[in-house]
């Protein structure tokens, strides 16, 4: 009662009759965890406000000029600026997310067409950086806001250290009152390093590091449509998606000006990303910036909503789950039943969970866990793909040798051989065990006894907060779980309501 009470007072919590007394206590102590129970570091740089991420790209920036080549499309980037200084005098943070380093390059030093070659990308970062962000400086400094440049890569996300570093330098930035403006590091990128791969996704990845609000994906298209609309006149404009999962639409891959420089593909990718950690995504018309206004203020006809999603299971709740999210994976898992109820319940996952296990990735990577041909969830694994694959072989040695049926019949596989012993996937393919379990329905596999087969299950993922759920159904599955696990704890604990402080603890 005395930690409720202060929290209480501090403003640390807020009571919801939906919750049991216990989910208070263990919130309050959370949030008074820190020396003298101070706001965290986020709720210091929000001040009030939100936090928003604009991501714009090249075909918003650069725009065709009247004898075919390319020049600064002004009127964009003075709308946009125009956007940003609004919002901050609002009371919001903006960071921007802006592509277009290689064109200014191109424009800087003359050239009609892009150049290749090793180094040339780099290289025309390297000069277009730089005239970017003054254009950048000059169009802000008018409307009275200050901006910074943050060059970031892959692994400022892959590394957990550098993940909150950068968190802090961007949280830092916006106390300050200062809009930074995000690109990656291409001068300093090689072609054979993982890199973002579009700055769509980065700007996703930078909203799930800031706790953000909203992130926005500026594009050439009004709106997400059932197709492209520039070749399909039956196509229909979507303006909100709540599920994913359900989306079907025809013609994604095209990567044609008029669906965005990287691609509607890696925009539906981005808002995945972002959703699922509770972020809001809008897709809008980068020539008509002032419609994200539009959107926070939650006119549908603004962009394309995503809305993020909620709920007890979906809310992403610390800098760990966060980080995962960001992971690029390195592999994947398939589960059974049984992997899939403890992906539910934030339980470990062991090696007889196992269907497949695909990629190459080592200890503490993450992987992408599929259920039924979805992927579902983002881990961290606690044992290599050698490791996992050598134990799920071992679990097969009951399988019947039909080597001596095969060489009868004059026909000799090496591989077959091999694949008996452990070292290769076979002349068919993998045997994985999902077809273990149908052959052994057939009486295709003779049980064995031996410990190896039967006997102890080394655990992949052996904490649930290593777990983040990435699939809408899932999510959703799992908040009805919890709530039923709610209610049947509840019956042990008295009931919180509304307004008032639990009694009995």
């Amino acid at each position: 009662q005395a930690i409720l009470a202060q929290a209480k007072l501090k403003n640390l919590y807020r009571v919801d009759s939906s919750r049991s007394s216990h989910y208070f206590v263990l919130t309050a102590i959370r949030a008074m965890s820190q020396p003298g129970g101070k706001p965290s570091a986020r709720q210091e740089a929000l001040a009030g406000g939100k936090i928003h991420v604009i991501k714009v790209g090249t075909s918003t920036l650069l725009t065709n000029d009247e004898v075919g080549g390319q020049k600064v499309s002004l009127s964009n980037i003075s709308r946009l600026v125009e956007l940003i200084a609004s919002l901050r005098k609002s009371g919001d943070h903006v960071v921007l997310v802006s592509s277009g380093a290689v064109g200014m390059g191109c424009l800087k030093l003359g050239l009609s067409q892009r150049p290749t070659g090793p180094g040339v990308k780099q290289a025309l970062a390297a000069a277009g950086q730089s005239r970017l962000m003054r254009l950048y400086e000059d169009l802000f400094s008018v409307v009275g806001v200050n901006v910074a440049q943050l060059l970031i890569s892959r692994d400022d996300f892959s590394d957990k250290a550098r993940f909150l570093a950068v968190r802090n330098t961007f949280w830092a930035l916006l106390r300050l009152g200062v809009v930074p403006i995000v690109n990656e590091n291409d001068s300093l990128s090689a072609e054979h390093v993982a890199n973002f791969g579009d700055n769509d996704t980065m700007a996703a990845m930078t909203a799930v590091l800031l706790q953000a609000d909203w992130v926005f994906l500026a594009t050439d298209v009004d709106f997400l449509y059932t197709a492209n609309p520039k070749e399909d006149p039956n196509a229909t404009p979507i303006y909100a998606v709540e599920d994913l999962s359900q989306l079907k639409l025809v013609g994604l891959e095209a990567s044609s000006s008029q669906w965005g420089t990287g691609g509607m593909a890696t925009k539906i990718i981005a808002a995945r990303i972002a959703v699922c950690a509770g972020v809001h995504c809008g897709l809008v018309n980068g020539e008509v910036p002032e419609r994200i206004g539009q959107m926070i203020r939650g006119k549908k006809e603004g962009g394309t909503h995503f809305v993020a999603l909620q709920g007890c299971a979906s809310a992403v709740q610390d800098d760990h789950n966060r980080w995962i999210i960001t992971l690029p994976p390195s592999g994947s898992l398939t589960l059974d039943r049984d992997g899939y109820n403890a992906v539910l319940t934030h339980h470990r996952i062991r090696t007889g969970m196992l269907l497949k296990c695909s990629g190459e990735f080592s200890h503490d990577e993450a992987v992408a866990l599929f259920f039924d041909g979805k992927e579902i969830a983002r881990a961290l694994v606690r044992m290599s793909s050698a490791a996992i694959t050598e134990e799920m072989t071992r679990s097969m040695v009951g399988l019947r040798d039909f080597t001596r049926e095969l060489q009868s019949a004059g026909i000799y596989l090496d591989g077959y051989s091999s694949w008996r012993k452990g070292g290769h996937k076979g002349a068919s393919g993998e045997m994985n065990a999902e077809v273990l379990r149908q052959l052994e329905q057939d009486g295709g596999v003779i049980k064995s006894e031996t410990p190896e087969s039967s006997g102890h299950q080394s655990s992949v993922i052996t904490d649930g907060s290593d777990i983040a759920l990435m699939c809408t159904a899932t999510i959703k599955e799992a908040d009805r779980k919890a709530s039923s696990d709610k209610r049947v704890l509840s019956g042990s604990y008295p009931q919180v309501k509304r307004g008032e402080t639990p009694a009995g603890l």
